[in-house]
């Protein structure tokens, strides 16, 4: 059945919209026990740095789902005791006050647990309340595995039970988990499609996460290249054009780096999205208000995609910053 999301039990943060107003999205994390299979623990160092710049520069944090890897645990005091240091830099950002905080949480399939039972959230983050989508002006920002079969409703408990009881304890040994679609480009396609369908039907812009692949404006990145470029392999989808109705953040948990998206609103009825990526860079040059010093090692953000909505404005590909 298609995803209707007026059908969504959602967060409206449209009275906090303004000139200003800025809000980070990241998605899937994945913290896990800090074993083997824990793909969150070699970001941790890249993702405390975004972090760290997005509390200093007045963002609102969005995490939209499968921050606790919770189909492989089944404790989360142990995500907690390995990842203290992440939860700490969290704590920064939220506010008991629900028109006051800065950390809006968004369940996935690998955390929805938090769906039913926040309660040891709330040891950590008073007052913390767990959605299934934020509603954000012209924006619906959901975690996506709505539109999977694998991860909803007994496909969901299947994949969770050949998670935790077998390939958890494979993907030790190096052997990826089949029941992602991160792990699989022709459900990604699937999902994709299903989501920008969602989003043209309702009138909405849709901002996801789930599949692990950066999206910008219903383009993937290999996508966009073909158009710009003509190469691809014969795997990749031949769009058209790019069209700012459908957009997904990524993960955490790519090599070496984590991708997000930033939505800073520049007026009443406008507002600026940017594809970014984190992750460290040899040789970077940082800039503070102190100055700008010269590193060895840094870890830098990247835009990758950039487009304005609410002007008449292209998607463009701007430099390094």
């Amino acid at each position: 059945m298609p995803l209707d999301l007026d059908g969504l039990r959602s967060l409206d943060l449209t009275p906090r919209l303004g000139e200003g107003g800025r809000f980070v999205v990241m998605s899937d994390c994945h913290r896990g026990d800090g074993s083997g299979g824990d793909e969150f623990a070699r970001n941790s160092l890249v993702y405390k740095c975004a972090l760290a710049h997005y509390l200093e520069a007045g963002f609102t944090y969005v995490e939209l789902g499968d921050a606790e890897e919770l189909w492989e645990n089944d404790s989360f005091d142990q995500i907690y005791i390995t990842h203290t240091s992440v939860y700490d830099l969290l704590g920064r950002f939220h506010d008991p006050d629900p028109a006051k905080t800065r950390y809006i949480k968004v369940f996935g399939n690998h955390d929805e647990d938090w769906r039913e039972d926040p309660g040891p959230l709330r040891d950590l983050f008073p007052g913390i309340e767990v959605h299934e989508a934020v509603t954000l002006g012209p924006f619906v920002l959901l975690h996506g595995h709505q539109c999977d079969p694998a991860c909803t409703g007994l496909g969901a408990r299947i994949s969770r039970y050949l998670v935790r009881h077998l390939w958890s304890g494979l993907q030790r040994f190096g052997i990826g988990d089949p029941t992602r679609a991160a792990e699989n480009p022709g459900r990604c396609d699937e999902i994709d499609a299903a989501l920008h369908g969602a989003a043209r039907r309702s009138g909405k812009i849709v901002v996801a996460g789930h599949t692990h692949r950066p999206v910008f404006a219903n383009l993937s990145l290999t996508e966009r290249r073909f158009l710009e470029t003509g190469r691809a392999t014969p795997g990749i989808r031949r769009k058209e054009g790019a069209e700012a109705v459908y957009f997904n953040a990524g993960s955490c948990v790519h090599p070496r780096s984590v991708t997000g998206i930033e939505i800073v609103f520049t007026g009443a009825a406008a507002c600026r999205l940017t594809l970014v990526k984190w992750g460290p860079v040899a040789g970077a040059e940082v800039c503070t208000a102190d100055g700008c010093r010269s590193y060895p090692l840094a870890v830098n953000r990247t835009p990758l995609e950039e487009i304005q909505i609410g002007d008449p404005a292209t998607p463009s590909r701007p430099g390094n910053q």
